[in-house]
């Protein structure tokens, strides 16, 4: 990760724990919609390879992606490690090209989107349990 990243990052907000709560949530498998600048979330929720059409092979980590579908940012945790990307979107809508995430304005944007997400799987957790005990 980018050092000026990595220095600025909310440790206590994005960290392993939080990471693995949001994948391993019971309620959202595969990801979602909620009320945030970037709208839309996609859950990797295991370590795979893949082969690539330029015949090279592709380590896909677990990650938390967020876009509006203009721009992505990813959470990716590797070996317990967090690392911030963001993704190319092509014309196309592949997806696949990972850059470093540089500026903290896009990091604010990701803290962003990461605590509402994590606000909104607790609101529902809560819910839930509420349904339940009635």
């Amino acid at each position: 990760m980018y050092k000026r990243i990595k220095n600025k990052m909310n440790t206590s907000l994005i960290n392993p724990i939080n990471i693995k709560k949001i994948i391993f949530n019971k309620h959202h498998i595969n990801g979602l919609n909620y009320n945030a600048p970037l709208p839309t979330v996609f859950i990797q929720r295991s370590a795979s390879w893949y082969l690539g059409d330029d015949e090279k092979e592709y380590y896909v980590p677990l990650s938390i992606g967020f876009t509006n579908d203009k721009i992505r940012f990813e959470v990716v945790l590797i070996d317990g490690e967090v690392d911030l990307r963001n993704v190319q979107i092509t014309k196309s809508g592949i997806n696949n090209k990972h850059n470093p995430m540089l500026l903290v304005k896009n990091l604010k944007i990701l803290e962003l989107c990461f605590e509402l997400l994590l606000e909104h799987l607790e609101k529902e957790e809560n819910e839930k349990k509420e349904e339940d005990r009635i």
